[in-house]
């Protein structure tokens, strides 16, 4: 209980603007989990029912394509969270989440979620400000994946996980990434994906390692052309 109550009160994320009364309350009505990485927390179709809320490691959200190819939506860090699309009668999953890296996360029933947003409104705007922001990731994304090419999307991507996960060191700024899940998250094979990370790493824009990726110079790579 106290673990929760500790990870709660250190969220910047949704629960920003709750005093430490309502994060108690919420850490009650909460279960927290223990995830290896690789572990799917739901599946497509299945029941719509659990809120998650990420306190360590990463999570991906993702689609199967008509064949059968995965597609990566976003990768989400500790103070976010997902399956919220529960509290808006969402039925059943239409996307699957698996942890990335070995993980903790915050588990609600949907009951109790949507009747805690109903005594609490500010909460409630926080969390529909936040499916709006992701439903306009998601449209931004699939004109990407329509109009950019294969550098250019792998670009997009980079930045935003610096922006969202980086970790920096004195070399740059380190992603704690597969080359596989930054294929999901571009939409193209492992093959053209490694092609265009190669040219990255001649131009020094990047360095590899084991299950990692390295920005030298984020400012370099802003201003990259194709």
């Amino acid at each position: 209980m106290q673990d929760k109550i500790w990870y709660l009160k250190n969220t910047d994320g949704v629960f920003a603007t709750l005093n430490d009364e309502d994060k108690t309350y919420l850490a009650g009505i909460s279960k927290m989990e223990e995830c290896r990485r690789g572990q799917p927390f739901y599946l497509p179709k299945d029941v719509s029912d659990k809120i998650y809320l990420v306190k360590k490691g990463k999570v991906r959200l993702g689609m199967v394509n008509a064949n059968g190819d995965e597609i990566s939506l976003d990768v989400l860090g500790p103070g976010e969270l997902f399956g919220e699309l529960a509290v808006a009668d969402e039925k059943r999953r239409s996307h699957f989440a698996e942890a990335t890296e070995d993980s903790l996360v915050c588990i609600f029933s949907r009951a109790d979620f949507q009747q805690f947003l109903t005594e609490h409104p500010e909460l409630t705007f926080n969390v529909m400000k936040m499916i709006g922001f992701r439903m306009r990731e998601m449209e931004i994304r699939l004109q990407d994946l329509t109009f950019k090419s294969v550098g250019e999307r792998l670009k997009t991507i980079l930045l935003r996980l610096a922006e969202r996960h980086g970790i920096e060191e004195a070399g740059g700024i380190r992603l704690t990434i597969t080359q596989k899940d930054i294929a999901c998250l571009v939409g193209a094979t492992r093959e053209a994906v490694a092609e265009e990370i190669a040219r990255f790493k001649r131009a020094g824009l990047l360095e590899t390692a084991y299950r990692s990726l390295l920005i030298p110079d984020l400012e370099a790579l802003k201003k990259q052309e194709r």
